[in-house]
């Protein structure tokens, strides 16, 4: 069964997520990605941010692995990071070695239809894509759809011993009127529109042999 939130802008998202999943943030829990560590707040036992930069506890380069024994955290949380990961596939299997119960994910929906309008009028999609004539200090190198994501994730994590125990979908708190309209519509209409109106993805995945033992 699909949950469901509403947010503005990244911090919102984040406290969006936690307040979804708050009952899995519990005991030693790593946040990759973490930036400023807004989620640090929100973390019910010991936590531990990574990042390449910003306020992390360890600087981290997610492309060569975690620096972490097997199964070292009761969670791992990855908001908005695996669509910056070339190896997108090694760091998503890096996350399920490290974690011994749980992982969240968080990943966009770029198919979004304000994001289908904005490629359709030719503006692009920010600095997130394109091509700049100097090398960028990050961007998103995947593109990819709400099923896809859903997909990836699940086959993903079947692989190295996870299943998805949660989902929730994520719809973005417009403020002028007709993008709030259609995004309200889209809400109104789900699950079946989700693919078309959901701005965001979640999922949480449970480790095979903890659920069992549980």
């Amino acid at each position: 069964m699909l949950r469901y939130a509403v947010f503005r802008g990244r911090e919102d998202k984040l406290f969006e997520a936690a307040r979804l999943f708050d009952s899995y943030l519990k005991g030693d829990v790593l946040d990759v990605g973490c930036d400023a560590k807004h989620l640090s707040e929100k973390i019910q036992g010991r936590y531990v941010g990574i990042d390449v930069g910003g306020a992390a506890d360890i600087r981290v380069n997610l492309e060569a692995g975690l620096p972490f024994h097997d199964k070292s955290f009761d969670a791992v949380v990855a908001f908005d990071v695996l669509e910056h990961c070339e190896r997108i596939h090694f760091v998503f299997d890096e996350l399920c070695r490290v974690s011994r119960c749980h992982i969240i994910i968080g990943l966009p929906n770029m198919y979004e239809w304000h994001f289908r309008l904005v490629f359709l009028l030719g503006k692009g999609l920010g600095g997130k894509y394109g091509l700049p004539p100097e090398v960028p200090a990050d961007r998103h190198r995947w593109l990819f759809k709400l099923n896809d994501a859903r997909r990836f994730v699940r086959e993903r994590g079947a692989k190295q011993g996870f299943s998805v125990s949660e989902e929730a979908l994520g719809f973005y708190k417009y403020q002028r009127f007709v993008p709030k309209f259609i995004t309200l519509l889209g809400r109104l209409l789900k699950p079946h529109a989700a693919s078309l109106f959901a701005y965001h993805y979640w999922a949480v995945m449970t480790c095979e042999d903890n659920a069992l033992r549980s």
